[in-house]
């Protein structure tokens, strides 16, 4: 069995997969590398998501190689011919996954390391669930191949296939249904972890389909022999492998199924890092070195709450470190945190709700029209710089005006502030009279 996967290894086509598979893994991590630079869980999950493409691939490849090898060995082979051979074609497509994950994590621990990195290492369940994918992705590929059909449908079946089993569960909020499927994590978030009955589910997903593609080759054979009323070629200790291995699949895919949701609540860090600002900023270990750029973020807030009569929280803490103040420091920067702050800067200059007025009160678009307007306002002055494109606007507030106050003297722009908070307090006074 060595010398067959040796052989396998060596061939030329392999090898300039795996080179064209983990250069292209290197370079899909660092197109997005401002995503997961010197945070290791987002390194790890980073690991993983270009197989959402890569996946795809290897399965097509796998699906195109074994396909054109069964052809070159004839329709039918003796029982032992057809294990060694399908098994040898599995384990070179192993270590071909395990070389180009390999190179994705030497990219992310030398990125890592260059960004000085917190203390930490990846984590290991996101790199078994890209193991477990690539290894599935691969196997499904000779499963197909080895059944045989036109030249192009095996190919083009595991490649849709693999791609569609990559996206259909992607993105499903913790708690959904189908979370327990999910297999590709674009974002490692530190308040997030794998549950590892989950991760089991996807190992044992996995091996199913490494069973299946060892088996369906025989079974199909067997179908098709017994159609045309020929006697099964391989003899019964193959065909009895072959129906242990089929029943091995189902009893798989029933324990997949069952399978937990895979992502759960972290428990909060018991003395998490704190800047010693106005207000105090906690994050999760894991990002403490965004602790000063957030630290001079809120200190020039406080300032300029103190210019306008408002005033800040006492203590806000990263997502999931707590169930007060919070706000999201992950993707454009400092900005989401800064707007974490502008928001509560333009809350404080108005009297809290006394009332609970209907949703269509025009009050209620009143008052919010107000406050989104001074929020964006407020998020600038922090960040001293316009809103970066692509950031988000659900609040449909009048960005163009915002940065002309922005950009305009002060008695200008505290006569704009002045004026929308005159609108919001009179909000409030009109929907609870």
């Amino acid at each position: 069995m060595r010398t067959i996967v040796w052989t396998e290894l060596r061939r030329s086509v392999l090898a300039l997969g795996v080179l064209a598979l983990a250069v292209a893994q290197v370079a899909l991590m660092l197109n997005d590398v401002a995503a997961w630079r010197g945070v290791w869980p987002m390194a790890s999950a980073a690991i993983g998501a270009p197989w959402m493409f890569l996946g795809p691939a290897a399965a097509g490849l796998s699906a195109l190689d074994a396909l054109q090898r069964s052809r070159q060995r004839g329709a039918v082979l003796d029982g032992i011919g057809w294990r060694s051979t399908t098994t040898a074609m599995l384990l070179a497509r192993l270590v071909m996954v395990c070389v180009v994950i390999l190179a994705g994590i030497v990219c992310a621990a030398v990125v890592n390391a260059a960004a000085q990195a917190p203390s930490g290492f990846f984590w290991p369940s996101y790199l078994v669930m890209a193991l477990s994918f690539a290894l599935g992705s691969v196997a499904f590929g000779v499963a197909l191949g080895c059944l045989g059909g036109p030249v192009w449908f095996a190919p083009v079946a595991a490649a849709l296939a693999t791609f569609v089993r990559a996206i259909w569960f992607q993105g499903l909020g913790e708690g959904s249904p189908g979370a327990a499927f999910t297999r590709i994590f674009i974002e490692g978030r530190p308040w997030d972890e794998l549950n590892v009955r989950g991760v089991v589910g996807a190992v044992l997903e996995a091996l199913v389909v490494v069973v299946l593609a060892l088996v369906a080759p025989v079974l199909v054979t067997t179908l098709r022999a017994r159609r045309v009323g020929r006697i099964y070629p391989w003899g019964p200790r193959a065909g009895a492998m072959a129906v242990a291995g089929a029943v091995t699949v189902l009893v798989g895919t029933a324990l997949v199924v069952s399978s937990p949701p895979l992502v759960q609540s972290r428990a909060p860090a018991a003395d998490p890092p704190c800047s010693d600002t106005h207000p105090v900023v906690c994050v999760w270990p894991e990002n403490v070195r965004l602790l000063p750029a957030l630290a001079a973020k809120a200190d020039r807030a406080d300032a300029i709450a103190q210019s306008v009569g408002g005033h800040l929280m006492p203590r806000i803490d990263e997502y999931g470190l707590s169930r007060g103040d919070n706000f999201l420091a992950m993707g454009q920067g400092t900005w989401f945190f800064t707007d974490s702050l502008g928001s509560a800067i333009a809350r404080s200059l108005a009297p809290e709700w006394q009332c609970d007025p209907p949703a269509d009160d025009p009050a209620l678009e009143q008052y919010y029209t107000a406050q989104f307007a001074l929020a964006a306002l407020f998020q600038m002055q922090i960040e001293d710089s316009e809103r970066p494109r692509g950031y988000g606007n659900s609040a449909d507030v009048d960005i163009a005006e915002v940065n002309r106050i922005w950009q305009a003297d002060e008695a200008d722009r505290h006569a704009w502030i002045a004026a929308r908070t005159a609108t919001m307090k009179a909000a409030v006074q009109d929907a609870c009279a």
